[in-house]
């Protein structure tokens, strides 16, 4: 009797090494159609184990609904901006993308959009074209002896590193999530102030997600803050930089040169400013290019169908961006404490910021018969819970594109250890407790769920508080002397900000110091920080939005 084979579709072009690995699967019946209309798409899904595309082919529910023995869902890059992940996990399928196929590739654009744009290259090949031979117009600088400024020392950044630290450059780098162990291992200096390290650097290279925290990130104020003269390098993400106040520092000479493989919104409009014809001497623009080389292409291809067939076979596999085999086998009360968990990691990753310092290990301790070795592992061989909060952890800094199976690699990526421990329970019947080392001192959180189902955080550091982690939340630490609260609430009513639910804690009256809790029921904007910590006998202030759950 013949083995059935799984069925792949292909439905968009990519790079032939993936596409060998599933010619020469002898389980795979392979299916190419790059030009399938959506009603046929739907009708090729029904007998469907598993399916490559790039971002050309949407998954939304209708078509995952029309492919009932889907298994898994190949993305040959990195964005799955057009697959519904949500209905995928519900269904127990696969998402499995390849987020480290084009590191390389972005790096070495980014070294030649930085020295193309040192250099003047475009524009002296361009001026050559029109029969020009003005040598003097075209007078660049070195790179050797500069200083260079890496905002997010995260895979790319670390390669940027590297490279520039080979052409004689100083290397410094911003990024309040990475330790300094991590930074000397690169023989890079940690600065911890932004507009400071923008002050002297020479060069100054973006390498950070987009998200909360640094959309517009590059504002009118934050340009303002580099120093005259510098050179500002994009090959991140479009909406890091506001275009228009980059346009008009390069206007006024405060910037010398601004190169950018990523905007806004894409493609670009004839009327884009960065495409005005008065800075065209001192702007590098390319059409998203990044991941744009043959071997990147290949990598990607490879690393999408080595991890679907793996998916398929029952094997080891990694860059899934969910995880549907794993909470499918955990209970309601474990499901809950995975989603308590990636609460865990974003307020750990929101107090290591408001201590200004990145986190160097993370030591775990389960409580209770909820977290019993029953308990199913997840890769890496971590618990759930772990890997839920390894998330919640990097994806403050690193943003959405942290999945459940990247979040431990990018941990090691980070230079950060993880250890986890059982224990019996106490005054609680299932607690977690977690220990943050950082460069600084340690940070401490336990949590735990009532027996109402409730989820609640039970400790910060040697404050046992009770609050419900859900909502927008406030969190700041005073001296406890009279009029602080008086003083905070009035802030927020000047802001027009709502308070919805109010935990305050001290240690004891000798020692001083307060700790409270606000959930609020409006946004909580930088300058509503800013003004909460300016308080007198405010210590630090800092805030996170647990809206968005599991």
């Amino acid at each position: 009797m013949t083995e059935k084979k799984f069925k792949i579709l292909v439905t968009e072009k990519v790079g032939q090494s993936g596409l060998d690995l599933l010619k020469e699967a002898p389980d795979v019946d392979l299916e190419i159609n790059m030009t399938l209309t959506h009603e046929q798409l739907l009708e090729g899904l029904a007998d469907v184990d598993g399916i490559l595309t790039r971002s050309g082919t949407s998954m939304t529910s209708e078509e995952i609904e029309a492919a009932p023995k889907l298994k898994v869902i190949g993305r040959a890059g990195v964005g799955v901006d057009n697959i519904n992940i949500s209905e995928a996990t519900r269904r127990g399928i696969i998402v499995v993308n390849a987020p480290t196929g084009n590191t390389l590739a972005a790096t070495e654009l980014t070294m030649a959009n930085m020295l193309a744009m040192i250099r003047k290259v475009p524009q002296a090949h361009n001026s050559i074209h029109k029969g020009e031979w003005k040598r003097s117009l075209f007078t660049g600088m070195q790179l050797h002896g500069k200083k260079l400024l890496i905002i997010g020392l995260g895979r790319i950044g670390s390669q940027i590193a590297k490279r520039c630290r080979a052409f004689g450059m100083d290397v410094y780098a911003y990024d309040p999530y990475i330790s300094n162990i991590k930074a000397e291992s690169l023989k890079v200096t940690l600065l911890k102030d932004l507009p400071e390290a923008l002050s002297f650097a020479d060069v100054v290279t973006i390498h950070t997600p987009l998200n909360t925290e640094t959309k517009n990130m590059f504002s009118r104020e934050m340009l303002a803050k580099l120093k005259q003269g510098a050179y500002l390098i994009n090959c991140a993400r479009g909406g890091i930089v506001d275009e228009k106040a980059v346009t008009e520092a390069i206007r006024e000479g405060h910037i010398a040169g601004f190169a950018t493989d990523v905007y806004a919104k894409e493609p670009l409009t004839p009327d884009h400013p960065f495409l005005a014809k008065d800075i065209a001497d001192k702007v590098v623009v390319t059409p998203h290019i990044g991941a744009n080389t043959f071997e990147a292409q290949l990598e990607v291809s490879k690393i999408a169908a080595e991890n679907m067939l793996a998916v398929l076979r029952g094997k080891p596999y990694l860059y899934a961006v969910n995880l549907p085999f794993m909470i499918q086998n955990l209970s309601d009360d474990q499901k809950k404490y995975l989603e308590l968990s990636e609460k865990i990691g974003k307020l750990s990753a929101k107090l290591a910021e408001a201590y200004g310092s990145a986190v160097r290990s993370i030591d775990i301790t389960y409580r209770g018969s909820v977290f019993g070795d029953d308990t199913p592992l997840g890769p890496n061989q971590y618990r759930p819970y772990t890997i839920a909060m390894l998330k919640g952890l990097l994806e403050v800094s690193q943003g959405e594109e942290i999945s459940y199976m990247l979040a431990p690699i990018s941990a090691k990526d980070r230079g950060i250890d993880i250890s986890e421990q059982f224990g019996e329970h106490s005054t609680y019947n299932n607690l977690i407790e977690i220990t943050l080392e950082t460069d600084q001192k340690p940070i401490q959180i336990a949590g735990t769920i009532t027996e109402e189902g409730k989820q609640r955080i039970v400790r910060i550091n040697d404050d046992w508080i009770d609050f419900v982690p859900e909502g927008r939340l406030i969190l700041f630490r005073n001296y406890d002397r009279p009029g602080v609260i008086g003083n905070v609430g009035s802030i927020l009513v000047e802001t027009g900000v709502n308070i919805a639910s109010f935990a305050l804690r001290r240690k004891d009256i000798d020692d001083g110091f307060a700790f409270a809790v606000l959930q609020v029921d409006d946004d909580v904007t930088p300058q509503l920080l800013q003004k909460l910590s300016a308080l007198e006998n405010v210590i630090w202030a800092i805030s996170v939005d647990l809206r968005e759950q599991i």
